[in-house]
């Protein structure tokens, strides 16, 4: 990948920049006596400042459906097989992979609560006579809870496991569980959540989490190795299949989306796009993630006759893209093919196979060629667009409040400048001249920083309102369409696979449950979330909105304050430049992002209980021999008629409960929206407001008494000090110059 240094350079001198005006403030708290409250402030925005470019972060999401190639890509990025290919569907984490010197992997594991809570919402109605001898929640760390798992598990019947889809994840997760157990705990010895791993035993992190039996333990996982091109501040995130048939991977893909900065879209040859494709695709439009999008095309070369039936295909499927992402180009290479090339390139060894494979396609010269081609030119935009977003943070936000320090600081070291000019006498008259026109200032300050916070209040009760309206109980959005989607949720029951006796219940009762839960979950990440996330991004649309409409007025006022000060003080025959107040240019802080909702329902041991007694089963061993007795009199189709009615029963009561956990989820949810997302989010907006008035205000500001203090100085002691004043003004202005050529290039490095 092509080195483009500019970030570093900006980054650097950036630093350098910060270095230098901290040194100034420093000098002038030394120089005048009522430096030091202005110093104070100066020295919190720039801590604020070089802590934003510590935190400077590129995250690049990849993104696409299950078996796309998104791994094959990011190994190809690596330039090694770093990343396990064809993972199992069970692995609900995304791998992060950042720049580090030295390779290492850290892998924070569940919580023993997630876990257990997993393990017991999974044996929820399972088709296992053992699981009615359940009377509390099961804990993985005791033995005797391993062991009940244990059994549950062998009395279930795996063919009929196999040949119901609904079955399958559940089994899969909780046979992984109890399997992994013995092997996670190895790891986590002495309490930890987190296992590191250095550059000798990296490779063990892909059988963690390519094996279910450890995967499914697993939360998050962060590689650090080097990579072949300058990534510094660049995270790459291999997410999870959009189509994967587990709900929650989505619902953590949509997450992580809403942090990061780039998409790299991958599309197979092998399918072209699908239903799941364009699904996936209109959602990040309504999410609103969706400016920043590379799309790759990864190429089997083994699919294509000639350079032409790859063009043709590309073409198409360009054009399809561009209907819902206008402008947008797709990159068609082949992953493998790069990954494989640069392996050879950086010494590594192919396996026979893959060797062959290479040699196959490298014969094809053109279409290689073109494929390299296509390789380079993505690497190209990717490294381009990286770079782009990173600049983007530094200039808009970095250098812009840099630049209003240095601005503030020179105006005001050039009033006092000009002020150490006048005698005693002539100072004297000046200051009380100044002290008098500078009060409406003063009140003006102090009343519009009491009307700020009032403008916090009101935004906050205007996202209450609307935040309490969206999810309101009964006439809410969300409420409704998910209540509506659970009560017309309907299950065929007809088509389960039951047998004849009275062992047919629990797996009938399981099956129901688990293709109800697998729908609802389904339909709250595929819809409900993608519409929260709408309404969260309109909301901060309008926050905006409201912020510059009422910051608008009050920014007027202080400004009209400003300007009558800065002619009195142009009166004196002081040469100074009014400062002129602006708003401060808003861009939500990543730190910030709302939380997918999910609907975690407790419902299973009240309707299995319901249900049992539905069908006439209870704890009284008389009355299990009775009920016996009647089934094996009643002939087959009255037997199976009675079994369905109680199934549909039960699944009765699991849209009822089901419908009272959504009204304490959606509170809960509703509640976390306003006071960890839209809250907090005002707050900083109105804290950054203050902090950039305060800014301005400190040069204007000047400390008169402190002032006379030098005034009353030897002559020659003044001129010392105005001597340095006019060296600190010339060096202010060096450094915001500075501060322009850095802007001047950026052109060049955005979209």
């Amino acid at each position: 990948m092509t080195a483009t240094p500019s970030h570093p350079d900006y980054k650097a001198t950036l630093h350098q920049l910060l270095d230098s005006v901290r040194n100034v403030v420093i000098d002038l708290a030394a120089l005048l006596p009522g430096a030091a409250t202005p110093a104070e402030h100066w020295f919190t925005v720039l801590g604020g400042i070089r802590a934003h470019l510590e935190e400077d972060l590129c995250r690049v999401a990849v993104v696409g459906t299950v078996k796309s190639g998104k791994s094959t890509l990011i190994n190809a990025l690596l330039g090694q097989d770093v990343l396990k290919r064809g993972a199992g569907i069970v692995t609900a984490m995304i791998t992060r992979l950042q720049p580090g010197s030295e390779p290492q992997a850290r892998l924070v594991f569940k919580d023993w609560e997630v876990i257990n809570g997993e393990v017991n919402r999974g044996l929820a109605f399972f088709p296992s006579p053992l699981v009615r001898t359940i009377t509390s929640p099961l804990d993985l760390r005791e033995p005797r809870d391993r062991e009940l798992l244990t059994q549950i598990l062998a009395q279930v019947d795996r063919d009929r496991l196999v040949q119901q889809d609904s079955l399958d994840q559940n089994y899969v997760l909780l046979s992984s569980y109890a399997e992994g157990y013995p092997l996670v705990t190895e790891k986590l010895a002495g309490g930890s959540t987190a296992w590191e791993l250095n550059a000798a035993q990296l490779a063990q992190h892909q059988s963690l989490v390519s094996q279910e039996s450890q995967a499914v333990f697993l939360q998050d996982v962060l590689l650090r190795l080097p990579f072949p091109w300058p990534a510094a501040g660049v995270e790459l995130g291999d997410c999870q299949g959009s189509d994967s048939p587990i709900p929650q991977h989505l619902a953590q893909v949509q997450d992580y989306l809403l942090r990061t900065d780039l998409l790299i879209y991958v599309i197979s040859s092998r399918v072209g796009l699908r239903r799941a494709d364009y699904k996936f695709l209109s959602d990040l439009k309504r999410m609103r993630s969706w400016e920043h999008v590379l799309f790759v095309l990864n190429l089997d070369l083994n699919e294509f006759d000639d350079q032409e039936a790859v063009q043709a295909l590309r073409g198409r499927l360009e054009r399809e893209i561009n209907l819902l992402y206008p402008g947008a180009s797709l990159f068609a290479f082949s992953g493998l093919e790069l990954l494989w090339r640069r392996m050879q390139a950086g010494g590594l060894t192919l396996s026979v196979r893959d060797q062959g494979r290479l040699a196959v396609w490298e014969a094809e010269t053109e279409m290689v060629a073109l494929s390299r081609a296509a390789a380079g030119a993505f690497e190209a935009e990717l490294q381009r667009q990286v770079q782009a977003s990173r600049l983007r943070l530094l200039l808009s936000g970095c250098l812009g409040q840099l630049q209003a320090v240095t601005r503030s600081m020179a105006e005001s070291c050039r009033l006092q400048q000009e002020l150490l000019g006048q005698n005693l006498e002539a100072f004297g008259q000046t200051k009380k001249r100044l002290l008098a026109c500078r009060k409406p200032v003063e009140g003006v300050r102090r009343a519009l920083l009491s009307a700020l916070k009032g403008v916090a209040e009101d935004l906050k009760k205007g996202l209450r309102k609307k935040i309490d309206h969206y999810f309101n109980r009964r006439h809410g959005e969300v409420e409704q369409l998910i209540s509506g989607f659970i009560d017309s949720y309907q299950a065929d029951l007809t088509q389960l696979e039951l047998g004849e006796g009275l062992s047919a219940f629990m797996p009938g009762l399981y099956l129901v449950y688990q293709g109800f839960q697998r729908q609802v979950m389904a339909y709250l990440t595929e819809e409900i979330n993608v519409r929260i996330l709408e309404f969260v991004r309109q909301q901060d649309e309008w926050l905006q909105e409201q912020v510059s409409q009422l910051i608008a007025p009050l920014l007027a006022t202080l400004q009209d304050a400003i300007n009558r000060y800065y002619e009195e003080i142009a009166g004196l025959g002081i040469p100074v430049t009014t400062p002129t107040l602006t708003p401060v240019s808003w861009q939500p802080p990543k730190d910030l992002t709302p939380r997918p909702f999910t609907l975690e329902m407790g419902l299973t041991w009240k309707v299995r209980r319901e249900a049992f007694l539905r069908l006439g089963i209870n704890l009284v061993s008389e009355a299990m021999e009775r009920l016996r007795a009647w089934w094996s009199k009643h002939p087959t189709g009255e037997k199976r008629q009675r079994l369905m009615q109680s199934l549909t029963g039960a699944l009765a009561s699991m849209k009822k409960y089901a419908k009272q956990d959504l009204a304490v989820s959606l509170l809960d949810y509703s509640e976390g929206m306003k006071f960890r997302y839209f809250f907090p989010l005002v707050d900083r907006l109105v804290e950054e407001q203050e902090n950039a008035w305060t800014t301005a205000l400190s040069g204007v500001l000047v400390d008169l008494e402190g002032l006379q203090e030098v005034v009353e100085q030897q002559e020659e002691q003044k001129h010392q000090r105005r001597q340095r004043l006019a060296a600190v003004v010339e060096q202010l202005q060096q450094i915001n110059a500075a501060g322009d050529d850095l802007r001047a290039a950026a052109p060049t490095m955005t979209f």
